[in-house]
């Protein structure tokens, strides 16, 4: 191992048919835009990136994420409806929401409590679940690009039953990143 890895903690989601042909929809919505497509098979709900990671803090990560999630139930989440991140009015992320589930919205901030634990700053920006779909690099037509978006139904796409927790590796290629599952949480 290298003097540091890049981590983070998540979900992973393994997209219904509903999922699969929203995703085809939009792809051919977008066909003229530059968007970067996530890989199905790469599909994830972040619950916290944590960036560079030594072996120690690795090890001592594991092992409170262990003792955190060996007494938590599994719950369930539901994709329903979609959005956008934007900024400086540019388009950058088109996602799949998440419902904030009353045992999502407790286990955050536990797991950031355990994180900040071994040592790394705290999360600054306000959790925000949502299935990322597509990074965006340009639209042709923005205000098209919003109103196709803002005019989509709230539909419900899947309901996921959260049985595990991973913690991920990030590996950063010129294809796109790759995520190596470095531990699986059971939950009860």
């Amino acid at each position: 191992m290298r003097d540091h890895i890049r981590t983070f903690i998540a979900i992973k989601i393994t997209p219904n048919e509903n999922v699969l042909k929203l995703l085809q929809l939009l792809k051919n919505q977008f066909s003229s835009d530059r968007i970067n497509w996530v890989d199905t098979e790469s599909f994830h709900l972040t619950l916290r990136f944590i960036g560079n990671t030594t072996r120690g803090q690795l090890y001592e990560l594991v092992d409170r994420l262990e003792e955190l999630f060996s007494e938590k139930p599994k719950f369930e989440l539901t994709l329903k409806g979609t959005g956008y991140f934007k900024s400086k009015n540019q388009p950058r992320v088109l996602f799949i929401k998440l419902n904030e589930s009353e045992e999502l919205l407790q286990l955050v901030p536990e797991i950031e409590e355990q994180v900040s634990f071994c040592g790394f700053d705290s999360e600054q920006k306000a959790f925000r679940p949502h299935l990322t779909l597509g990074r965006i690099k340009s639209v042709e037509n923005r205000s098209r690009f919003f109103s196709l978006l803002d005019e989509m139904p709230m539909a419900e796409y899947q309901k996921i039953e959260v049985k595990e927790i991973i913690l991920f590796q990030s590996i950063l290629k010129q294809t796109g990143p790759e995520y190596r599952p470095i531990k699986t949480f059971e939950l009860k």
